[in-house]
């Protein structure tokens, strides 16, 4: 198992050796504030200037990766654990003028359908039931890990006919425990949800009373392992989004100052 980069008309992305479908976990995508749609009313977003620059970012990302041209389905994610069935015809490009249902995961069945979920210290999972042809792509920061966006993904996957002996699912990069500093609040909820399996998983920072370092993508790893995933299906980015954030977006890194990063998971 491993992950690997893949460059291409000026962009890059990840794909994991495990998923066994078209995938990608994009690195920075465009400028800051290049998003796909806002939740608000922003006149700079609105500009005819950065409407067009964020068509032609997604034009060469789609291009780039051989994707519909139809377009990908999008979220516009909450921090919850509702995961939204797609087909094709919720597939369209950026700009949106209309925001995306709430929601931080998406899963279908349709051939040609990419699944998009957008991160910048957040864990991005994608899934993957080939043989029965079942995708899924979620949003896991940690009130959706503790929350169990895992189970969440995995029974919206099985009520379509997934099995989880064949669920492949690659963890992408995001915040590691050397950068994601918490308070006991998200200790003591990721221990809540994995139980004896989360011992280890939330260290006291060093010399600092009350804070911990949370290993979010170990934690989403284990609760996989809970669900029934073997362990040889689950692929682990090692890029802390925070430590390289010279190539991926970080929240914590820019105080929020950031434009896209995307995972996109579709079924050919």
């Amino acid at each position: 198992m491993a992950f690997h980069l893949v460059e291409k008309d000026g962009l890059s992305w990840l794909e994991s050796d495990i998923l066994g479908v078209k995938h990608m976990f994009t690195r920075k995508l465009g400028e800051v504030g290049d998003f796909p749609y806002t939740s608000a009313p922003d006149p700079v977003w609105e500009s005819e200037a950065v409407q067009q620059r964020v068509r032609a970012l997604w034009l060469r990302l789609r291009q780039a990766g051989d994707f519909p041209a139809e377009g990908f389905c999008f979220t516009r994610q909450v921090h919850g654990t509702l995961v939204r069935p797609v087909t094709a015809g919720s597939r369209c490009l950026p700009p949106l003028a209309v925001r995306p249902p709430d929601c931080d995961g998406l899963v279908t069945c349709g051939r040609n359908v990419p699944l998009c979920i957008f991160t910048a210290d957040c864990v991005p999972v994608l899934l993957a039931d080939g043989p029965r042809g079942v995708v899924c792509a979620v949003h896991s920061g940690w009130k959706g890990t503790v929350g169990d966006m895992m189970g969440a993904a995995v029974a919206a996957m099985r009520s379509r006919g997934a099995r989880v002996e064949d669920i492949r699912a690659a963890i992408g990069p995001a915040i590691s425990r050397c950068c994601f500093e918490t308070g006991p609040e998200v200790k003591e909820a990721v221990e809540a949800l994995l139980g004896p399996d989360a011992q280890g998983l939330c260290p006291p920072e060093e010399g600092v009373e009350g804070k911990y370092m949370v290993d979010l993508k170990e934690a989403n790893r284990r609760r996989l392992l809970q669900l029934g995933l073997a362990a040889e299906h689950i692929d682990v980015s090692e890029d802390c989004t925070m430590c390289q954030s010279d190539v991926y977006w970080s929240h914590r890194a820019t105080k929020g100052r950031r434009g896209t990063q995307a995972a996109i998971i579709q079924l050919e």
